[in-house]
């Protein structure tokens, strides 16, 4: 189990949490902000303030330290920001009763492992989510389908409302926040969120697309290589 082991719960129980303030710092959020397009189903964004690495030094979304939940539903995006490590169970509680909220709809998140080995770590267990990415493999990130689609199918990227100061680079997400850059790391999500519902939007129109060099099991073909973008 993991630090909450709790179930989904289906109270409103997450009101508490729009501020709770210590010494007269935020400890902890939630931030809704309206978004300038709806999205058909729920996405799911986690940021990390670490950088997550087992003892092998690869990559374990299990041991990621949660700072932002993102939840983009319907014409809103809500946000639960942790700034305080001692509020972890708190945190935990608001998280999964705003879960308990989504009714049991469908969820999409870019990498299904991130967001499940977080969730997992923080709550005990995981929500079913579903992936967004259109296919794995070298390159095969989330800046290249957005910018791919900009390129291709979306007239302008200004129609996902906000600008990201960490420009796509999700790994400066924990060098801001140990800066105490929330502010940076907040709007990261934001942009994170919109971007992929603008990728799971177009998902079929990307796999249409790149067709040709996909395998069955969804992956870059071997010798293939993406074109620019």
């Amino acid at each position: 189990m993991g630090k909450g082991g709790l179930p989904i719960s289906t109270k409103p129980y997450y009101g508490f949490f729009q501020r709770i303030t210590r010494d007269g710092m935020v400890d902890m959020e939630m931030i809704k902000t309206p978004a300038c397009f709806s999205t058909k189903y729920p996405i799911i964004d986690v940021e990390i303030k670490n950088e997550s690495l087992d003892a092998q030094g690869r990559f374990d979304p299990r041991r990621g330290e949660i700072c932002i939940v993102g939840f983009f539903i319907d014409d809103k995006i809500t946000q639960f920001m942790l700034k305080d490590e001692s509020k972890i169970e708190e945190f935990g509680q608001a998280v999964n009763d705003f879960l308990g909220t989504m009714n049991g709809k469908k969820a999409y998140a870019f990498n299904v492992n991130m967001e499940e080995g977080c969730f997992t770590e923080l709550l005990g267990h995981s929500p079913r989510i579903y992936e967004i990415k259109p296919f794995r493999g070298r390159g095969a990130t989330k800046e290249y389908f957005f910018k791919y689609l900009v390129k291709k199918k979306i007239e302008t990227p200004d129609s996902i409302c906000f600008k990201d100061p960490l420009d796509g680079r999700s790994k400066l997400c924990a060098e801001y926040w140990q800066k105490g850059r929330f502010e940076d790391v907040r709007k990261h999500n934001l942009c994170c969120l919109t971007k992929e519902a603008k990728i799971l939007e177009h998902r079929y129109f990307i796999v249409k697309e790149f067709s040709p060099l996909i395998d069955r099991n969804d992956w870059l073909k071997p010798n293939a290589t993406l074109p620019p973008v």
